[in-house]
């Protein structure tokens, strides 16, 4: 259904498709796509809680030595791998919400709830009880690298994503002298 939906909306636009047409599409009734998504909105977001949760376990995991910056940086590029596998599907999971005021909305709604929960495991990282202004800036600025990364890696064919993140994260620094 997932497929069924990314194609639709590429090809009509998000305002323009409906979940019939996504079931069509899927070969499903649309009785059976309401068993396992609420609406089109939510097959459209499906998977960007997991991806954040497997951020913030990988984020937990990495060893003590490296500052909260480094420890952020290694697990968006350990994470890199998952994201080419589905490059097909980032890329028309944008397309769609380029397509849509409301999508462009929620997803800046949806960044700004992943750069909390970022927030906060680099709070829990430093044995904070909460995450404080230096732990959403460097979540809010981790993202903010990610998706440049991203937008880089989808516009132009031939990049490693890896390098890409590690180019944008070894460029702050020098940036900020």
């Amino acid at each position: 259904m997932l497929e069924s939906a990314l194609n639709l909306f590429s090809a009509k636009g998000y305002d323009e498709t409906t979940t019939d047409q996504i079931a069509e599409g899927a070969g499903v009734s649309p009785r059976t796509f309401y068993r396992y998504f609420p609406g089109k909105e939510s097959v459209l977001f499906f998977g960007e809680y997991d991806f954040i949760n497997a951020v913030s376990g990988v984020y937990l995991a990495q060893p003590e030595e490296l500052s909260d910056f480094e420890a952020l940086s290694s697990s968006f590029i350990l994470l890199a791998p998952g994201l080419k596998r589905i490059r097909k599907r980032v890329a028309l999971y944008r397309e769609a919400v380029a397509s849509s005021l409301v999508l462009l909305g929620r997803e800046r709604k949806n960044h700004q709830a992943n750069a909390t929960t970022v927030a906060k495991v680099i709070a829990q990282r430093r044995h904070l009880s909460a995450a404080d202004d230096e732990c959403r800036l460097l979540a809010a600025v981790g993202m903010l690298l990610v998706e440049r990364a991203l937008d880089q890696w989808l516009s132009t064919p031939g990049h490693a994503l890896e390098d890409l993140i590690r180019q944008e994260f070894a460029a702050l620094p020098t940036v900020l002298k």
